[in-house]
């Protein structure tokens, strides 16, 4: 029989590789050399994964399970309201879309600067030294796609396995596998509905021990709608500084609040040194699919995430940082109509739901959603959102998933024209009460 040749002889060929080096090995480590070649006669077809991979699980997140069975059937052609994620329904700005088309055209679509270019980068010092009240300079901001890669980023430079993250809940479902990504612990603090979801110092402080290393906040939060007040934004940053531990904030819904006037963690005393602040326009400017984010970051922690943009980016596209560029500069009117809109909205679903039976909408401070609370109905949150879908053909958001905090509310998004959330509230309110009715 002729010799096996090209591919057929590879098995051969490789295990006599193996045979030489594990002899050569044999001679100042056997222990290793007999477990190669014990796994070579195994016969293993698939490598293990890393613990980080078998950390974020294998399966997409439960908490958008109605999410997916209605955006399923409007895919099949059913007219189906869909409130279940914050997607604005505006269009974005056409000064936006415009600038990015003929950055394109330009031949703005080659490698670019790690940590983002320098338009983008002095665009987005201007912003954040107007939410600081003070200068903020550049070397402080890292371009990033979207706020979600942005915290992942800074999350993975500043945790480590057997670190603790103190996150107040219910907390939006991607940063459960962000934190765990980082091989830390998520510690968990109540927002309580009836301290109108604000976290509580004597709460972040109890929580705080030997292996804390930061606390993670949301203002405006999503999914509550809280918006923290100057003070309770100063007493944690006093308590995370004093104590040596980072404070990170998401403010992506910075533009939207309602209740009390803004207040960013840039503006704390020494937030140069301990406050991490990711944002980004998907919301502000109606930029979803752009995935435009950025952080603002002490310097030494601005260098280490840069590094880890350039490890996994290599850049970011130059079309789009000139599309931010433009929203920034040409287009900053877009905010305030969002947000004027919002609020319009707002008070146009809560008349719609009246006093529906067996549910309490909870008024936001801030952002683009509003809780219902559906406790009271007797259904789960996720029963109540399912049934919801297959009787009225309104999806909302279960928030079970988001903390024990979050357990017996639904999440209704604000991103649907007056009309549209009008019926929707109509149709909930038809759908409790005939609940109520048994």
């Amino acid at each position: 029989m002729p010799e096996a040749t090209g591919a057929a002889a590879a098995p051969r060929d490789a295990h006599a590789s193996l045979e030489r080096a594990l002899a050569a090995r044999a001679a100042h480590d056997p222990d290793g050399a007999e477990a190669l070649r014990a796994a070579w006669g195994r016969g293993v077809d698939e490598p293990s994964l890393s613990p980080l991979a078998l950390r974020l699980g294998g399966s997409p997140d439960a908490a958008w399970h109605v999410h997916h069975l209605a955006n399923a059937r409007v895919r099949a052609g059913e007219d189906v309201i869909v409130l279940s994620i914050g997607e604005p329904d505006t269009p974005t700005p056409a000064v936006v879309v415009d600038a990015m088309a003929a950055a394109v055209r330009a031949g703005r679509t080659r490698y670019t600067e790690a940590r983002g270019e320098p338009e983008i980068v002095a665009a987005l010092a201007a912003r954040a030294s107007a939410h600081a009240g003070r200068p903020v300079a550049e070397d402080r901001i890292t371009f990033l796609p979207g706020a979600q890669s942005a915290l992942y980023a800074v999350l993975v430079s500043i945790l480590g396995t057997g670190d603790e993250a103190i996150v107040p809940e219910p907390v939006y479902a991607p940063y459960l596998t962000v934190v765990r990504a980082s091989g830390a612990r998520m510690v968990q603090v109540p927002l309580p509905p009836e301290n109108a979801f604000h976290p509580r110092l004597d709460d972040i402080a109890a929580a705080i021990g030997p292996r804390t290393r930061a606390v993670v906040l949301t203002s405006p939060h999503n999914p509550t709608g809280a918006v923290l007040a100057a003070e309770e934004l100063a007493a944690i940053g006093a308590l995370c500084r004093g104590l040596g531990i980072w404070l990170v904030v998401d403010e992506v819904y910075a533009e939207f609040a309602y209740a009390r006037p803004f207040s960013s963690a840039l503006a704390l005393d020494g937030a140069e040194a301990f406050v991490a602040v990711v944002s980004s326009l998907s919301k502000s400017h109606a930029m979803t699919g752009f995935r435009h984010g950025w952080a603002v970051t002490p310097v030494e922690l601005g260098r280490r995430v840069g590094v880890l943009a350039e490890a996994m980016l290599f850049g970011c596209a130059p079309f789009v940082q000139d599309a931010g560029v433009a929203a920034l500069t040409l287009a900053r009117d877009v905010p305030g109509r969002l947000r004027a809109a919002y609020m319009r909205r707002l008070d146009a679903l809560l008349d719609a739901l009246g006093d529906a039976p067996g549910v309490v909408p909870r008024r936001p401070e801030g952002g683009m959603f509003i809780l219902l609370d559906v406790r009271a109905t007797g259904l789960s949150a996720e029963a109540f959102a399912l049934r919801l879908l297959d009787e009225e053909a309104v999806s909302v958001l279960p928030t079970d998933a988001f903390g024990p905090s979050g357990v017996g509310h639904v999440r209704l998004s604000l991103g649907a024209d007056d009309a549209r959330l009008a019926e929707a509230g109509r149709r909930v309110r038809a759908f409790a009460t005939r609940l109520a009715a048994g």
